[in-house]
């Protein structure tokens, strides 16, 4: 299987409707780590009943979600998230595209299958480094038996993705290779601070991120990412934050992203009117690495500036999805999202 056809022509609509496009739900706030850089986990909290978690699927969709990335704390602590992938592609006859955003440490053989079942598209993994360290438990050596298991039994597509920093930079070459062999794709984080703010700079990330090909395909703010690495944070942009990208946390309600807080509005209240009116400048925008909020406000508010990579993601993503899992010789993907893990962003716990 790959991308289904229909998905483009939708997708090209968003452009010129008020509709929704890319919608990230959040199905718990627990999770299973403590890592230092992640101010978004609630170590007791509660899981969001399946049926609210519907509900909250069926409103994204009438509001006109294409895209879903299912995240936490940490999502595979929900039971039902398999039946939540699944209700997610019943809609448009499962032309949209569904993600799940983990940490991979409580990946079992049984959820891999059941995801799979529920045509999970993609799955993103979160990875920083070789060995647990206090800022980041994500590290290789522990996960590498359930990454192994990914590769076995998984028949959707997985990204291990990075969050950059000193610690990340300076071993990255021996992580790639810890990893050597297994079918993924890989992708940076940029790390940030609270707010979204890019908090890491300097040449020597610039250059690993391009030696590695993260300004290639998806990449839909290049020359933004160069700018900000090298200290300039000028070049101006509009977020499409509560217009064409939706957050919306375990209560339920719509956010701007992960990490802007200040405008909150049930789900169920918000219509048409309400995205048109976000469709504006934020405050926040100056350094702003969040990337999702960035792919999709690039993608729908510079689609003529950014066709190259939107033709070049569209031209990976309709490459034949494997039937058997991913291990036996199925191509790989890039993650839509290339800086979901991002310091202080809804990931260290997960996503």
């Amino acid at each position: 299987m790959g991308v289904d056809l229909r998905f483009i022509p939708t997708a090209a609509k968003r452009v010129l409707d008020r509709k929704a496009f890319y919608a990230q739900l959040v199905v718990t706030d627990a999770c299973n780590l403590r890592c230092a850089y992640c101010d978004e986990y609630l170590a007791d909290a509660p899981l969001v009943g399946l049926d609210a978690l519907r509900r909250r699927v069926d409103r994204l969709d009438e509001l006109g979600a294409l895209v879903f990335d299912f995240l936490g704390g940490e999502p595979l602590l929900h039971p039902g998230l398999a039946e939540l992938v699944a209700h997610a592609k019943s809609k448009r006859g499962g032309s949209n595209l569904a993600t799940v955003i983990t940490n991979g440490f409580l990946l079992t053989r049984e959820n891999v299958r059941a995801l799979s079942a529920a045509k999970l598209d993609f799955m993103q993994v979160s990875v920083d480094t070789l060995e647990p360290t206090e800022l980041s438990q994500k590290a290789v050596r522990p996960l590498l038996p359930k990454l192994r298991l990914l590769a076995e039994e998984a028949r959707f597509k997985v990204e291990i993705q990075t969050v950059l920093s000193e610690r990340s930079v300076e071993e990255y070459a021996d992580f790639r290779q810890a990893l050597e062999g297994l079918p993924f794709s890989f992708g940076f984080s940029l790390r940030h601070e609270p707010g979204g703010r890019i908090a890491i700079r300097g040449r020597r990330y610039l250059e690993l991120l391009e030696r590695h090909g993260v300004f290639e395909g998806v990449n839909f703010y290049g020359e933004h990412l160069r700018e900000m690495l090298l200290g300039d944070d000028s070049r101006p942009w509009k977020c499409l934050a509560g217009s064409k990208f939706l957050y919306i946390n375990a209560a339920g309600e719509a956010q701007w992203c992960g990490q802007q807080r200040g405008w909150r509005i049930p789900l169920e209240t918000l219509d048409l009117d309400g995205l048109a009116a976000n469709d504006e400048h934020k405050p926040c925008e100056s350094g702003c690495v969040i990337g999702c909020a960035r792919m999709v406000s690039h993608t729908l508010g510079e689609p003529l500036r950014t066709l190259g990579a939107s033709l070049s993601l569209a031209g990976q993503s309709l490459r034949a999805r494997p039937a058997e899992p991913v291990g036996q010789g199925a191509a790989v993907f890039r993650s839509p999202c290339p800086e979901r893990d991002q310091t202080g962003e809804r990931s260290g716990q997960g996503r």
